[in-house]
């Protein structure tokens, strides 16, 4: 019997959370014991008392809420370390509220992998159903400082603007862009690249190693890049394979959040600032 535990952060879209736990429970569990732990991530809104009603009286799925909005990295490692009262995981599946697992055979594709590839953390194809492109796998992020230093120089002016940008705004825009880039990579298996977040298979192998999932020192973005590291570090490989897709609805929770399109520019390259420093950080701790 193989121990799969899964984590899904919720952030306001408790519509969108709810719909990714059902498609988990439709997925043959043969030979399989889960546990679903859903995090409300301090949602200002009714989130948490709309899944409690949902899940309540539910064998399969705990819900617990955080003190306060913790994001993406710590709030997924609040959910993991409540996952720890019920399972000794053998893997553990992190996944944005608002990817599904619409297609069968999801955890009989975990196994094989992990008896084909013995990965620390592994990933699917993931298909973004509003940008229709697909964001898994991206190109690794650099380890020359200096180009780190042009990259956050690059960060602080988009900041600058950014913020002129929502302060001159002063009519409301609910048009929110998708962030979407080219992707050559998807069709083929990789291990040599970094898996995108939205969607992540983490193996006891990585955990034993490692206390939490996700480094502590982010709120939000990069997460995949230090992950990148942390595997490299311990000698663990991360898998690309694309003979499983999920589909990322992606950024519901930010667009939820956010007052105009400059707002989610503006919090997203403040938070990419914050979690450059810990990339960088984790870096030279670790050269």
């Amino acid at each position: 019997m193989t121990n799969i535990g899964i984590v899904i952060l919720n952030y306001l879209s408790y519509d969108v959370t709810i719909k990714c736990v059902d498609y988990f429970k439709k997925q043959n569990k043969d030979n399989v014991n889960v546990k679903i732990i859903v995090v409300d991530n301090c949602s200002p809104n009714e989130s948490y008392s709309k899944l409690f009603s949902k899940f309540k009286d539910d064998d399969i799925v705990t819900l617990v809420k955080t003190p306060k909005n913790l994001g993406f990295a710590n709030g997924n490692n609040y959910g993991y370390k409540e996952l720890l009262n019920f399972m000794d995981p053998d893997f553990v599946i992190m996944s944005n509220s608002d990817a599904y697992v619409k297609d069968p055979g999801l955890y009989e594709w975990i196994n094989d992998s992990y008896k084909k590839y013995k990965f620390g953390i592994l990933g699917p194809a993931i298909y973004s159903v509003r940008g229709k492109f697909y964001q898994s796998p991206i190109p690794n992020f650099t380890k020359n400082f200096s180009e780190i230093k042009k990259y956050k120089i690059h960060l602080q002016l988009s900041v600058f603007k950014a913020y002129i940008k929502s302060k001159l705004n002063l009519k409301e825009n609910n048009e929110f862009s998708v962030d979407r880039w080219d992707n050559p990579f998807f069709k083929q298996m990789h291990s040599d690249m970094t898996l995108h977040g939205a969607f992540e298979i983490f193996s006891k192998d990585y955990l034993v190693k490692y206390k939490l999932p996700y480094d502590m020192h982010t709120f939000m973005y990069m997460e995949e890049y230090i992950l990148r590291l942390r595997c490299e570090k311990i000698n663990l490989p991360m898998i690309y394979s694309p003979e499983y897709k999920t589909y990322h609805l992606q950024a519901v929770s930010t667009n939820k959040s956010a007052k105009s399109e400059s707002q989610r520019v503006l919090f997203k390259r403040k938070n990419m600032l914050r979690s450059l420093d810990a990339y960088v950080k984790f870096l030279k701790n670790n050269l």
